[in-house]
């Protein structure tokens, strides 16, 4: 199964007040600054219901990271850490939901940088941060 092809298609993306990676938090809830996530028209169907979860799973492309980035010279690998440095880019965050006006959800707590694609959205368990 290694040379299996996957195709992931943004449904939407985020707006922040990080313009880089550095800029950005290492984990969501350390800062909770406000957020946008913008959703495409064509997805504008899949937010029904949404405004009743209180805090949401944002998975997120972390389009800005450094791709190569599998070891560190003084640490653990890609795999052993939480950071957007890894073969796969792909990021989750847990959301709070502060606001919804149509395809726009004004959260806090993400930690993506600004222009990331947004791949999906699932209502947060009780349990997660």
């Amino acid at each position: 199964m290694d040379n299996v092809d996957l195709t992931l298609r943004p449904v939407g993306v985020a707006h922040t007040p990080y313009d880089t990676p550095d800029a950005a938090p290492h984990q969501g809830f350390a800062d909770d600054a406000d957020a946008e996530i913008e959703i495409f028209d064509e997805y504008a169907d899949a937010l029904a219901g949404i405004a009743d979860a209180i805090r949401i799973t944002v998975v997120y492309w972390a389009h800005l990271a450094d791709r190569t980035s599998g070891t560190q010279s003084d640490g653990p690998g890609a795999f052993a850490r939480r950071s957007p440095n890894r073969p796969n880019p792909l990021s989750i965050c847990v959301c709070t939901v502060y606001d919804i006006d149509g395809q726009r959800l004004e959260v806090g707590g993400l930690d993506a940088v600004d222009g990331s694609p947004v791949l999906d959205l699932k209502p947060s368990l009780q349990t997660e941060r």
